[in-house]
């Protein structure tokens, strides 16, 4: 929903505040009429939280004034690692109904406590089941909604209108549309400081999309111990000298990139294993990485796919003031594409006491419950009353009205009952439905998945997942294990706890222990018509 107003899309980082002045179109051409980079007030901003309002309310207010830009309405686009996102199939429905869906499912959606979040939703195409049956094809996320609300306190405090909240995924995914050819299978990939996000699509549609949780931080940290310079001095040393080449072993810079790609690398396998009619055409690369010198070349071998930099867009015009040499595309994709269709996040006006967008209003249910109850006693009385006595007096009519209406207080008492009742059987059994009883299934598939040189030495499990610590002889068999379990059937997701590299004084060999942790697939939310970010499974 592209609107033809300027609109201010505030992309905030660790290191830096992106804002964009845009009109946006989906159409026609889209106009940047200004931009701005400016750094983020240190230690006021961790992984999405605004840790202080007022700081980076001040710099966002100051640096509008300074660039002379009084555009009042913004969004503000939401990345951090506490964002859980799933794709979803609903059924077909118009635009205003899939927002109550999503919301009454949200907590068979998500592995997290949903009263804590704000939910969102963006539909990604119509598709069609066995039968026929038209579905919505739907990405629905959860934020925390301290974080969302920071968001708008920090607008109110600069002076801001929130025209809506964003998500970093759906951001990029819209520009990315607009840029893509409908018969080439293009990856985009979002090269950022503390993460990278995967978008793989045909056209406008989604086909895959994954966030890898390690960024162009390792390599900048490799430069900085290597020529003795800050973070900044490092990132510009690497956009302006040719430190890497195109084989990780050449040296420690080059190195470093190795975990990054090659976790990239598991991706597009596991893509192709789903997608063998839709091979990968080529890869842009964006963000703030990707001005590095060399890095094209670097994916493009280790890839073994046409790369190259996104550093133009395709009916996107720049306002002739805007220097594309110091605000080069690749640092404005994600806060362009908030001004097209942003996801909304929106939260009541009563704060804390506001009812959140993730909660569902039961007040509907009541009502109707009520009517239907009054619907059911009404017409047994009237029907009543004509078997009985047809002659009975005004007084009498009465007196039957009022045991109607009794007799509606009871109703409701043996519905609430029996609710409570059908609520205490489906606790009881679902804790009896013991995930522990997925031990074995993971266990076999742990002995397959396992690599080489690489030892269990502890073993955890309970109702909700299973931990496991070892030792690898290479660092990238820990992400590859983990990647890998990722795939069992009773493992809904798992995530690297912690590694530490030991070195043998004797031999100095190299190795590495570690920890794994999985989640087992929530049993109700298996049962749920839910999917993956997989295009396959929605055809």
């Amino acid at each position: 929903m592209a609107s033809n107003n300027k609109v201010l899309t505030i992309d905030i980082t660790n290191e830096s505040i992106t804002i964009t002045e845009v009109t946006a179109s989906e159409k026609k051409t889209s106009t940047v009429h200004n931009a701005i980079i400016f750094e983020t007030p240190e230690d006021a901003y961790e992984d999405g939280f605004i840790r202080d309002k007022e700081r980076i309310a001040e710099a966002i207010k100051s640096q509008l004034a300074a660039n002379g830009i009084t555009n009042k309405n913004a969004i503000f686009v939401l990345t951090s690692t506490k964002i859980v996102n799933r794709e979803v199939l609903v059924p077909f429905v118009k635009e205003n109904k899939i927002k109550g869906i999503i919301n009454a499912n949200s907590s068979e959606y998500f592995p997290v406590n949903i009263e804590d979040y704000t939910v969102s939703h963006s539909v990604l195409e119509t598709v069609t089941d066995e039968e026929n049956n038209k579905q919505l094809r739907v990405l629905a996320v959860a934020a925390p909604t301290s974080m969302v609300r920071s968001y708008y306190e920090v607008a109110a405090l600069a002076g801001l209108k929130v025209v809506a909240l964003d998500y970093i995924g759906n951001a990029m995914l819209q520009l990315i549309k607009t840029q893509t050819s409908e018969n080439m299978t293009t990856m985009v990939i979002q090269l950022g400081s503390e993460s990278t996000v995967l978008n793989i699509v045909k056209g406008d549609i989604l086909l895959l999309q994954r966030t890898v949780p390690y960024g162009t931080n390792v390599v900048v940290n490799e430069v900085m111990d290597a020529k003795g310079v800050d973070a900044t001095t490092a990132m510009t040393l690497l956009q302006n000298e040719r430190l890497i080449t195109v084989d990780f072993d050449d040296n420690a810079i080059t190195g470093s990139f190795r975990y990054l790609i090659n976790n990239i690398g598991r991706v597009m396998d596991f893509f192709a294993s789903k997608n063998p009619d839709k091979p990968i055409d080529d890869v842009f690369l964006t963000g703030d990485g990707a001005l590095i010198k060399g890095i094209d070349g670097l994916f493009k071998v280790q890839l073994n796919v046409s790369t190259r930099v996104m550093d133009s867009l395709f009916n996107i015009k720049f306002d002739p003031k805007i220097d594309l040499k110091i605000y080069n595309p690749v640092y404005l994709m994600v806060p362009i594409g908030a001004a097209f269709a942003p996801m909304g996040f929106t939260i009541s006006e009563g704060g804390a006491s506001g009812k959140k967008e993730g909660q569902m209003d039961t007040t509907p249910l009541v009502v109707a419950f009520l009517i239907l109850a009054v619907l059911v006693a009404g017409g047994l009385t009237a029907v009543s009353f004509v078997l009985k006595n047809q002659a009975q007096t005004e007084l009498d009519d009465v007196n039957k009205k009022i045991a109607s209406i009794q007799d509606i207080e009871t109703i409701v008492k043996d519905y609430e009952n029996a609710e409570s009742v059908y609520v205490d059987a489906m606790s009881m059994y679902s804790y009896t439905k013991n995930l522990n009883e997925n031990v074995v299934t993971f266990i076999t598939a742990l002995e397959e998945k396992m690599p080489k040189e690489t030892d269990i030495t502890a073993f955890e499990s309970d109702s909700t997942g299973v931990s496991i610590s070892g030792t690898a002889a290479e660092y990238d068999d820990i992400a590859g294990l983990a990647i890998s379990l990722k795939e069992i059937d009773c493992i809904d997701n798992s995530f690297i706890g912690s590694i530490t590299e030991n070195v043998d004084e004797d031999t100095g060999k190299i190795t590495y222990d570690f920890t794994v942790t999985c989640i087992y697939v929530d049993a109700s939310a298996a049962d749920a018509d839910t999917t993956e970010t997989d295009a396959t499974l929605a055809e």
